[in-house]
């Protein structure tokens, strides 16, 4: 989403239900919650009773309570959780997905930070990451959290339908670039190598 964006300013304009980014770019969005840096906890948007969020831009929030219940996910239905036991990058991945948003965005301020999902076709159509960025990234999520690797993997080349030859615990798949990229996991769905790279610091 950089490439869309750019540099640029943040707002959230409640009265529309869009966040601004500047030159005219905007996106429907929907508050999924905030993180607070004094008590270390995340906070659901539909358990917020101090911020002023129109019902119309927390329904994802009380979908993904509604689907926590369902799938006896604490996480989903408590209304805060300590950020060691889930934060808002976590959270919003799986809301991306659960959700079918187009991306989260992590408004940083003074105290703690909110998260939103944008939904757009123009997000959905930027590229897929080249090689050095796809493997920076992935690289860092996969060590920060406790994660199937491979099913990461799988599912961000399903969503960027990228071309992928699944070998059960290979996958090699061609980047939007050209470039081509092979990973390597064991029985367990972990990472072992990365472009024929091994993987020895991720657990």
């Amino acid at each position: 989403m950089s490439l869309l964006v750019g540099e640029h300013t943040y707002e959230l304009d409640l009265e529309t239900g869009k966040a601004l980014f500047g030159e005219g770019i905007e996106f429907p969005c929907q508050v999924l919650g905030t993180e607070s840096d004094n008590t270390l906890t995340w906070l659901w948007a539909w358990a917020d009773e101090q911020t002023e969020v129109p019902d119309d831009l927390i329904k994802a929030s009380r979908e993904l309570r509604d689907w926590g219940s369902k799938k006896e996910v604490q996480e989903f239905t408590l209304p805060a959780v300590d950020l060691d036991r889930a934060d808002g990058h976590a959270i919003a991945m799986i809301a991306v997905e659960l959700c079918r948003a187009s991306a989260y965005y992590h408004d940083v301020y003074e105290g703690g930070a909110a998260f939103v999902l944008l939904f757009d076709k123009r997000i959905d159509a930027q590229p897929s990451l080249d090689r050095a960025r796809l493997s920076r990234h992935f690289l860092d999520l996969i060590a920060r959290y406790d994660l199937d690797h491979r099913q990461v993997l799988r599912s961000y080349i399903a969503a960027k339908h990228l071309p992928c030859v699944d070998r059960g615990t290979v996958v090699s798949f061609e980047l939007g670039s050209g470039e081509r990229m092979i990973a390597e996991f064991d029985d367990a769905g972990k990472l072992v190598s990365l472009d024929g790279e091994r993987i020895d610091t991720v657990q």
